[in-house]
């Protein structure tokens, strides 16, 4: 995989897993311990940025590992194009980050394990 692709990838794996958890651990009663919260979703993060960085230099091993990485790249890109994008074009619509939230990123995730689990089969010769 090319290098400019390898760091697109890896920087929507680390923004899409990095919001997601943050959304996550917004839904936990931490109160005053709230950036214990914040600071879990940027370990959890870098630690899947890093796997999916790896991963990328030689691809997948299995049908799974392509399934999960297929998500978390497409996921991640669903939930910025979804999250960033009604902000950047339509900054008058109250509602607009709710599109990467619910509908964007969960399409992404779901499209991208169907994707590259069928990748990853091809790949094994099933």
């Amino acid at each position: 995989m090319r290098k400019s692709l390898r760091v697109a990838s890896t920087v929507m794996v680390f923004l899409g897993t990095w919001a997601l958890c943050s959304i996550v651990l917004l839904l936990l009663p931490l109160g005053v311990f709230g950036i214990i919260g914040s600071l879990a979703a940027l370990i959890v993060a870098y630690y899947a940025a890093r796997r999916a960085w790896r991963a990328s230099e030689h691809g997948p091993d299995s049908a799974l590992g392509a399934a999960v990485m297929g998500a978390a790249i497409l996921g991640g890109i669903g939930f910025a194009a979804g999250f960033f994008g009604p902000m950047i074009f339509a900054p008058g619509a109250n509602q607009g980050p709710l599109l990467g939230i619910f509908i964007t990123g969960p399409a992404g995730v779901v499209l991208g394990a169907v994707g590259g689990y069928l990748y990853g089969m091809s790949r094994a010769g099933h």
